[in-house]
């Protein structure tokens, strides 16, 4: 499990190198710089400017020396926000995006998983059927239309909850609702599907033929094997629900990463895009890593191996 462990971080690293690579050069392929305003600076303030963050240095001079802040976690000082340090804005916003995150994982692992076994169970029923479609629409629609309608029903046709702003807990509602609207359509079907799936296998049959009564098969036997493709899921999911929707948190006006994240794409702000990305992408690796340790306790057929070789 060490051996493994280990190898999966020394592969995390290398892929980190590599997004930061293309970032970089993708952002200075881009015409302009953080600087770059309807109104030109004086070429004095510019070039002073410049210096100050190096900007004026070789491209590939501010390549190195990037890397080597970063892989001291030092993720350098944003262009637009003086005195501030991209790990500062972290700091400050990944808590808000992470508890709204969190409030929509488990909607959607909470709403998601039971929908999609009451739909198996009920298959070919009217209750499968509506189940469904409510699960086609939340997978179809984007979440900007499901917030815009959220916002339309439950903050001015019916006034019961705050339309935008992070100020306490019935702020968080609607967003929350938006946010978990497509992972919960997905979860639905992918638990649907994958007990649909174990109900067809021969150990299902075994176990009824032994008397095994219904809800036992389906809880303790079908619903373990069911969730496998479920855990795949979410573990990218969470890595992009605790890093905050850039659209959901714009449009409700919530001071997280991801409304960061599109004001720095804005306004061009080299280092906030590049600290941002590399956070997100390190989240996305952790918890498919954290899914891959999680695998066996599912199921004991799945064990963690490295590739030894052949004597």
């Amino acid at each position: 499990m060490i051996g493994y462990l280990l190898k999966r971080l020394a592969g995390a690293c290398v892929v980190l190198w590599v997004i930061i690579t293309i970032t970089f050069g993708l952002m200075h392929a881009i015409p302009g710089g953080p600087f770059t305003q309807e109104k030109q600076l004086p070429p004095a303030v510019m070039a002073t400017v410049e210096a100050r963050y190096h900007l004026n240095d070789p491209l590939w001079d501010q390549y190195l020396e990037y890397v080597k802040h970063a892989a001291v976690l030092d993720l350098g000082p944003s262009y637009k926000y003086p005195g501030k340090t991209v790990n500062d804005i972290i700091a400050e916003t990944f808590p808000v995006s992470a508890e709204l995150g969190l409030i929509s994982l488990c909607l959607a692992i909470g709403i998601g998983i039971p929908a999609g076994m009451a739909a198996a169970w009920y298959k070919n029923t009217r209750a499968d059927y509506v189940l469904m479609i409510g699960a086609t629409l939340g997978v179809s629609v984007p979440s900007f239309i499901i917030a815009a309608l959220l916002i339309q029903l439950f903050a001015f046709t019916w006034p019961v909850l705050p339309a935008a702003m992070w100020k306490g807990p019935a702020y968080a509602v609607l967003p929350a609702l938006a946010l978990a609207a497509h992972p919960t359509a997905f979860i639905m079907r992918l638990t649907r599907s994958g007990i649909l799936d174990a109900l067809a296998q021969d150990y299902i049959r075994t176990a009824r033929s032994r008397g095994v009564g219904e809800w036992s098969l389906l809880c303790r036997h079908a619903l373990r094997n069911a969730l496998l493709p479920v855990v795949s899921y979410i573990g990218p999911l969470a890595a992009a629900l605790l890093t905050g929707s850039f659209v959901v948190e714009t449009i409700f006006a919530i001071p997280g990463l991801g409304r960061h994240f599109v004001t720095s794409i804005y306004n061009r702000d080299y280092t906030v895009i590049l600290g941002i990305t590399i956070f997100y992408s390190f989240l996305i690796m952790m918890m498919n890593l954290l899914i891959d340790v999680i695998y066996p306790f599912l199921d004991p057929r799945i064990a963690l191996k490295q590739d030894t070789k052949e004597e």
